[in-house]
């Protein structure tokens, strides 16, 4: 790459990874990863509550001789193995919103146009599972130069 073109999708991971880092209870294990990962791992070897960053559908909306204009939905996922997590969960919920507050999410990466919150949805642990979350959709839409 060019040297004035950044990957705008690494950015906006890194920056995100910045900024739910204080999400109390949390925040100390922000990461990329996979849900189902994390839920079919052996052991105590994962911390007990911790944000997931789950990649999303990337859509392209608009195509320029520069650049591609796009839209990608990550799944930032609170995880939490604590028996009643529920009202945790609820405060991650909110912990995170407070995180990624303002028009552009507090997010200061060159290209993003937008930032939006699709429908989020909870799922405590099933009989003899111990994972309960808390699935929360962001959608970044941003020009990505060529």
């Amino acid at each position: 790459m060019s040297e004035d073109i950044i990957d705008v999708q690494a950015a906006l991971i890194g920056q995100l990874q910045q900024r739910l880092a204080v999400v109390p209870g949390f925040g100390s294990v922000v990461r990329e990863g996979h849900v189902q990962a994390v839920m079919d791992a052996d052991g105590e070897a994962e911390p007990e509550q911790q944000i997931l960053l789950q990649d999303g559908d990337t859509v392209e909306e608009e195509r320029t001789p520069s650049g591609v204009r796009e839209a990608w939905t990550i799944n930032i996922v609170a995880m939490s193995r604590k028996r009643g997590a529920a009202p945790a969960l609820r405060a991650a919920r909110l912990a995170i919103k407070q995180a990624l507050k303002g028009l552009k999410a507090g997010l200061e990466v060159p290209g993003l146009v937008k930032v939006s919150f699709p429908v989020s949805a909870v799922q405590l642990p099933a009989p003899g599972r111990r994972w309960g979350l808390r699935v929360i959709p962001i959608t970044l839409t941003y020009h990505q130069k060529l």
